[in-house]
């Protein structure tokens, strides 16, 4: 389980990218999973993940 994501800085290229959740079975048998792009679960059981994007 993981959520697709695209984000783009005003007049920037646009980032394709996939978010995990955190302690998802499915995460050790993705091919492309990386551990740098697992979501934060907050207190309220929602999760979060900052961006940063500059042009």
């Amino acid at each position: 389980r993981h959520i697709h994501i695209r984000v783009q800085a005003p007049g920037g290229p646009v980032l394709t990218t996939q978010l995990y959740f955190t302690d998802e079975p499915g995460n050790d048998r993705d091919r492309i999973f990386r551990p740098d792009l697992v979501m934060a679960q907050a207190a309220d059981g929602g999760y979060g993940f900052d961006f940063v994007v500059a042009k």
